[in-house]
């Protein structure tokens, strides 16, 4: 029979009145299941009960399962009030002490030969039970690689020894779906009052509502992804209710520029209820302002690095220099674009991605390496023309794709992406394995260029550099990654460089979930710094897309 433990129980407070905004948060269960009698199948567990001793996280409840079997799971899975993250050990055919996130569907399972829970529990047919009894929620499985699973209790020690640095992607992966803690509402006091109040709807994921109004912006808890439906009835519901506020009900609603984002949409359709008008704000613009508006600054640069945003020059923008003040985003500089053959099923990718920037960059396709992969000769020659003559193969900017396409090109990138910014995340934890002998890393190289008035940062020496089929080690793969990671931070500097010459302006607000990466924050803050800049990061909210509603309703409300 299963145990199922509350780890620690939560509880949502706000002022003498209940804000109606806190009674239902989206929340995340985070389920460990093992048997503690079989060394390494424990993991989960063990895992799951550390999530008490880190960061608070009130819209995250930890459960431990034990002994579970198939139906007993899907029967409880109906009992949970959204989606759900199952830590359990798991036969993936990797390395041992490697971990895997993605999502428990049957379509993914299938194409995920092996992993199965290593203590009999058929995942497959847990989640198709749970399917057809009308759990709707999204369901993903963290699964680890044993070492070994021989009848003992307690872990093994390499499994032990890994732990912490397991401990710390769980968290990382529970932070990209739901970031860490925030209170009911955050109140950012503003440097100069808005002119107009606004209903700020945010973005698909990791959504959450702002609303800006005189001298002050209230950001609300993050409401999860619109993907899944009860996000969206929440959404829609508190968007409603903060319009219904009589004299000070918000007068403008502030959307995303990308026309079929569910937020995007609904304020749309809102703001035609009502007779309000609507302003849309472009993505990077949204997260610079965020930054901000949360240091009180009026005029500033601007690096906004994350996976992608819509630009409205119809290519996917990603590695932004902007320069911002109220009302207003210029675009000064970017990364040289480069083909997504096939968009999103490239985006999941990194080896098709890294195939395009091979392509883009002139270098022969190694055969050995694609059939290594399972491509066919019939897919490369598709993907090549695509490339090449810009057939659903749209371009893109962003900082994140090159993260995928050099996590690829050492061999550490999984080949379908199931968890946003998967790839960075293992090209930061190889970069921090590396060993310091007091040497210089070496810096990659990649050029400048001007198209018209916009810098773009060229990154095809550096894939010409690694023309594939090389195999690494583990040590290879370490400095390497290092070795990226600084070369990131240069083409940072030379990004900021360009925006002083263009402006005179000396400070630089970072947003973007690039700069989730402790790398890069710190070593970009250190170098700029030692340069006369002055340099802010985000410090009461994340740098990821939950900032994005503060910025829509600080651009929104400066203007005129």
């Amino acid at each position: 029979m299963i145990r199922a433990s509350p780890v620690r129980s939560i509880c949502w407070i706000s002022s003498s009145r209940r804000d109606r905004l806190g009674d239902t948060p989206m929340l995340l269960t985070v389920v460990g299941l093992g048997s503690r009698s079989a060394g390494d199948d424990a993991v989960g567990l063990a895992l799951v009960e550390a999530l008490s001793e880190t960061a608070n996280r009130p819209q995250v409840t930890p459960l431990l399962w034990e002994d579970a079997d198939a139906l007993t799971l899907a029967h409880d899975l109906l009992q949970l009030p959204g989606p759900v993250i199952i830590v359990d050990c798991a036969e993936m055919g990797m390395e041992a002490g490697s971990w895997r996130f993605f999502p428990l569907e049957h379509d993914i399972l299938a194409d995920h030969r092996g992993m199965i829970s290593t203590h009999g529990l058929g995942m497959a047919e847990a989640v198709a039970m749970a399917r057809d009894l009308g759990y709707d929620h999204p369901i993903y499985l963290f699964g680890v690689q044993p070492f070994d699973l021989a009848i003992s209790p307690g872990l093994t020690p390499p499994m032990r020894q890994r732990l912490p640095a397991i401990q710390q992607g769980l968290c990382q992966t529970i932070d990209h779906l739901i970031p860490p803690t925030l209170p009911v509402q955050i109140r950012i006091p503003l440097a100069t009052p808005l002119k107009r109040s606004v209903l700020a709807m945010g973005i698909e994921s990791k959504n959450a509502l702002a609303l800006g109004r005189a001298d002050e912006i209230f950001l609300f808890q993050p409401l999860g992804d619109t993907a899944d439906p009860s996000a969206r009835t929440v959404l829609e519901d508190h968007a409603r209710w903060l319009l219904d506020g009589g004299d000070a009900a918000p007068k403008t609603i502030g959307v995303d520029l990308h026309p079929d984002m569910f937020p995007s949409v609904m304020g749309r359709r809102l703001a035609q209820e009502r007779g309000l008008a609507v302003v849309a704000v472009q993505h990077h613009v949204a997260h610079a302002a965020a930054c901000m508006a949360e240091h009180g600054l009026q005029e500033s640069l601007a690096l906004v690095f994350d996976g992608m945003g819509w630009g409205g020059d119809a290519t996917l923008w990603g590695a932004e220099l902007l320069h911002v003040r109220p009302g207003h985003g210029f675009r000064l500089g970017t990364f040289a674009p480069v083909p997504l053959p096939g968009g999103d099923a490239a985006v999941k990718n990194p080896y098709r991605q890294l195939l395009a920037r091979w392509v883009d960059a002139d270098v022969a396709i190694d055969p050995n390496w694609c059939a290594t992969l399972g491509f066919s000769a019939t897919e490369v020659q598709l993907w090549t023309h695509q490339c090449r003559h810009g057939l659903h193969a749209p371009l893109s900017h962003a900082a994140g794709r090159l993260f995928d396409a050099f996590a690829a090109l050492l061999g550490i990138a999984p080949s379908a992406i199931t968890c946003e910014g998967e790839p960075a995340m293992l090209l930061e934890a190889a970069a921090k394995r590396f060993v310091d002998d007091g040497s210089q890393v070496q810096r990659l190289p990649f050029s400048l260029r001007q198209d018209n008035d916009l810098l773009l940062v060229d990154f095809r020496d550096l894939i010409r550099q690694f023309p594939g089929g090389h195999r690494w080690t583990q040590d290879e793969i370490a400095y390497w990654a290092m070795a990226f990671h600084h070369t990131m931070v240069d083409a940072m500097v030379q990004m900021v460089h360009h925006g002083h010459e263009c402006t005179g302006l000396r400070s630089v607000v970072c947003s973007g979930g690039v700069f989730m990466n402790e790398l890069v924050a710190a070593g970009l803050q250190m170098k700029l710094e030692q340069e006369g800049y002055r340099v802010f990061q985000h410090q009461r909210i994340p740098p990821g897309d939950l900032s994005i509603a503060v910025g829509q309703a600080w651009i929104i409300g400066g203007e005129k």
